[in-house]
């Protein structure tokens, strides 16, 4: 008696999910909240080289107004801040010339997402017939978003106040362990005096020590 082979075996085909809502409109924008230029002067062996490490910090903002696929609902604006570091080496070769290698683009941590119910637009009136024409002056951009402009304001703020330290780690982490590597090392740079300091000193009589008074 032979046995009948098992039938073979046909993978489900997965239905796609109609999705719940609709995007009615998207807009996105870059703002640099940050930006430094260190002069980096290298050195190997007897060769120098003038260097300039360029760092910017900037926000990437995308807002998304959705509705449900249902057309029953309110709308909702979705909005995404992405900061960035970018790094970028230049270099002046002999002959005066300046360049740069390709930019380094890397995320940043302080990411924030969230949503809120759009309210109404308001009903335009029905314009009268017997009113004279004006020509129209171009779209009538919609206001900011008071919640998600909250949310830039304070993720702009933070990444402001931390420039220092973020480009300092950048160059940390990113740029002193390739120097390195290539048997490269920066010349220090000597702090150049502040205005305060000389002003400071040119009120100090010569020859006089202060402490004495």
């Amino acid at each position: 008696m032979q046995t009948a082979d098992p039938p073979p075996v046909v993978a489900a085909v997965p239905v796609a999910k109609p999705p719940d809502v609709v995007v009615v409109s998207r807009d996105a924008r870059s703002d640099i909240l940050a930006s430094r230029d260190t002069p980096l002067p290298l050195i190997k062996g007897r060769r120098t080289e003038d260097a300039v490490l360029r760092q910017v910090i900037f926000l990437t903002g995308t807002l998304v107004v959705v509705r449900p696929a249902a057309e029953t609902g309110e709308q909702t604006l979705r909005w995404t801040y992405e900061p960035y570091m970018q790094r970028q080496l230049c270099f002046t070769s002999i002959t005066g010339q300046f360049s740069c290698a390709l930019a380094e683009v890397e995320e940043l941590t302080e990411k924030a997402t969230g949503e809120a119910p759009l309210a109404p637009a308001p009903v335009q009136a029905t314009p009268d017939p017997g009113a004279p024409v004006q020509a129209a002056s171009g779209p009538n951009p919609a206001a900011p978003n008071p919640a998600a402009e909250a949310v830039r304001t304070d993720v702009a703020a933070t990444l402001r106040a931390r420039s220092d330290s973020l480009f300092e780690d950048d160059r940390r982490l990113k740029l002193d362990p390739m120097l390195r590597a290539a048997g490269v090392r920066v010349r220090r740079i000597p702090a150049a005096t502040t205005g305060e300091h000389r002003s400071q000193r040119c009120r100090t009589r010569p020859g006089r020590n202060p402490r004495a008074s």
